[in-house]
C-alpha cells in the first residue's frame, strides 16, 4: 500500500473498535469535536448496532487523509472522516455521516 499503509492499518483498527464497541480505542482515535459531531449525527449518544464495516476509499487532502467507511448494521451508514497527525498519532479531527439507511 505504500504511503497509505500505516494510516490504513489505523483506520481498520478504528473501524474494528467501532464494531466491537471498544470505547477506549474509539475515544483515543477521535478528537473531542469530531466525537461530539458524530454522536449528534449518528444517534445523539445512544448505542447503535454495528456488525461489520467496509472501507470504501481514501484520498490525500493536503497533509490529511480522507477515508470513507461504511458501517453495517440494522441501520447502515457511511462516514467520511478526516485523519490528521496530532503530535505523533493519527486522529479523526472531523467526520460527517454522508449517507445512512
Amino acid at each position: 500500500m505504500g504511503q497509505t499503509g500505516a494510516i490504513d492499518d489505523i483506520v481498520h483498527r478504528h473501524a474494528r473498535a467501532i464494531v466491537s464497541m471498544d470505547i477506549a480505542q474509539i475515544m483515543n482515535d477521535l478528537e473531542p469535536r469530531a466525537m461530539a459531531k458524530l454522536q449528534q449525527q449518528v444517534g445523539g449518544g445512544t448505542a447503535i448496532q454495528i456488525s461489520d464495516y467496509e472501507l470504501l476509499g481514501n484520498r490525500p487532502d493536503g497533509d490529511d487523509w480522507l477515508y470513507e467507511v461504511k458501517y453495517i448494521g440494522p441501520r447502515s451508514f457511511k462516514v467520511l472522516a478526516r485523519w490528521s497527525l496530532v503530535g505523533s498519532d493519527w486522529k479523526v479531527v472531523d467526520a460527517d455521516v454522508v449517507e445512512s439507511d
